[in-house]
């Protein structure tokens, strides 16, 4: 600091009121209105209030830096937990869509085409299997629980997310109590004892800044073991829905072997009828949303098997026969309905 800024600094701290003569034995003890500062003191002062400027200013640069960070990071789950339900639930709505849609070419085959005894049977056994294959596709194991990948599903996630909040609170709290009590400071002693608490404070705050990295690494390791135990939470109902739908498939098929004729045809239609159905009622209740669709084609929603000429205008682009139905999940569409599509010659 130039010498002519330092003597002003000093002039206006050293300026103290004069006792007057009528009380100078009575009022000389009586407390100085201000304060002087030494040559030493200011030069304490001055180390003090540079070093505690140097501390903020890396703090605030530390700040910056870190939430753009946290910034960038939560950018990116978030848009990665925006189909993270979806990818927990795809294995399982993948392959329970192929296999309803077998049932309904089935369904559709069996009207068309005459089944002798020998081909119905083989047709049962080959859908009560088509369970057993999806199962261990997926990756599940029913013995005493059922599981996944070789780990038990939970019904609900585990709730184990509080550290963060609580150690930031903590922090806050420790350095409001350090930099408290701003209006007590009476004289030079006290204002120099100030700024080392301030400096401290900052110190501290840089050094907690170490601790918070850490718990935002641990953060994110416990947000990774918590999306697996959602995985699990939301895979868990559909788990446990489809294996109530093959046990009572495969109840329902066992009297296959002693039938014939009519009766096993009939027993062949029901059963592809009801498993139809189950796999509908789980998808939905996945919040799949399942359309049959008709009237002009959408090349978001259909997909052209095959075109028909026609003459007529107002047929162009129409659809001819449906073949699969329309799912989506969360707005977008998952699997296309085949159809066949009218095209003006």
């Amino acid at each position: 600091m130039p010498d002519t800024e330092k003597e002003t600094a000093q002039t206006e701290f050293a300026q103290t009121e004069k006792p007057d003569a009528c009380c100078a034995d009575n009022c000389c003890d009586k407390k100085q209105l201000s304060f002087e500062i030494s040559e030493a003191e200011w030069t304490q002062l001055k180390a003090l209030l540079d070093k505690r400027y140097s501390e903020i200013a890396a703090l605030l640069r530390y700040n910056k830096t870190k939430d753009e960070s946290i910034q960038k990071i939560s950018a990116e789950i978030q848009k990665y937990r925006e189909g993270f339900a979806y990818s927990a639930l795809k294995p399982f709505i993948i392959a329970l869509i192929a296999l309803r849609e077998d049932c309904r070419k089935s369904l559709r085959d069996a009207k068309q085409f005459a089944l002798d005894d020998e081909k119905a049977k083989k047709y049962i056994d080959y859908l009560v299997s088509d369970f057993e294959e999806m199962f261990s596709n997926i990756g599940l194991e029913r013995n005493k629980e059922i599981t996944m990948n070789g780990k038990p599903l939970y019904t609900s996630p585990r709730s184990e997310q509080k550290l963060f909040a609580e150690i930031l609170e903590g922090e806050q709290k420790e350095e409001e109590t350090i930099l408290s009590n701003t209006d007590k400071i009476k004289n030079t002693s006290e204002l120099i004892e100030y700024l080392k608490n301030c400096e401290s404070a900052v110190r501290l705050a840089i050094q907690k800044k170490s601790v918070i990295d850490k718990t935002l690494q641990d953060y994110i390791a416990l947000a990774s073991r918590t999306d697996a135990e959602h995985y699990f939470a939301l895979a868990a109902p559909v788990a446990k829905s489809l294996y109530a739908l093959y046990d009572k498939i495969s109840e329902k098929s066992k009297p296959a072997g002693t039938l014939s004729g009519e009766q096993l045809l009939k027993l062949y239609h029901d059963i592809l009828v009801e498993t139809g159905k189950g796999i509908y009622v789980i998808l939905t209740e996945a919040e799949v949303i399942i359309e049959t669709l008709k009237g002009e084609f959408d090349t978001q929603k259909h997909k052209i098997l095959k075109t028909i000429p026609t003459t007529d205008e107002s047929l162009d682009r129409t659809i001819v026969n449906s073949y699969t139905d329309c799912y989506s999940f969360d707005g977008k569409v998952i699997y296309q309905s085949k159809v066949d599509v009218y095209k003006l010659q």
